[in-house]
């Protein structure tokens, strides 16, 4: 299993992980007003030059992925997602392990729905602590979190 940058040719197949991926998430919260589940192909690859992104490959696919983007001090991380066929194996946090060594003194920052209990278990394992809480016009609530 091999981690490296994606490149926009990965941008389809990321954008069908991410379907994959959070899909559990609105299961789970009883929701499909997920963000990355609300965005479409085109306004993901648009999106995409915005951000680092990091993929786990295993076999030729792409398995895992992360994206981050500096912000002054600040580092915003988003779209943790692994293929639910391999979940808990510990690459979630590899890839926010990764992110977490390229920058130890920077504070990292990222958000999750309050409802999302297993992500918010596995942030706070990883070192972030919460630090506010917004409710969008979908009556979805987002816990932001960060690590120091």
């Amino acid at each position: 299993m091999k981690l490296e940058r994606a490149a926009t040719a990965d941008i389809h197949e990321l954008y069908q992980l991410q379907l994959l991926a959070f899909e559990s998430e609105a299961e789970m919260i009883g929701s499909r007003d997920v963000p990355a589940l609300q965005e479409t192909e085109a306004e993901s690859a648009a999106d995409f030059t915005n951000w680092i992104v990091l993929k786990l490959v295993s076999n030729n696919r792409i398995i895992g992925a992360i994206r981050y983007r500096t912000r002054g001090k600040k580092v915003e991380v988003g779209r943790v997602m692994v293929h639910p066929g391999y979940r808990r194996r510990g690459l979630a946090q590899r890839l926010l392990k990764t992110i977490n060594e390229k920058y130890p003194d920077q504070v990292r920052e990222l958000y999750t729905c309050t409802k999302s209990w297993k992500n918010i278990a596995l942030y706070k394992k990883m070192g972030y602590h919460p630090v506010k809480e917004v409710t969008e016009d979908s009556g979805l609530s987002f816990v932001y979190m960060q690590k120091k």
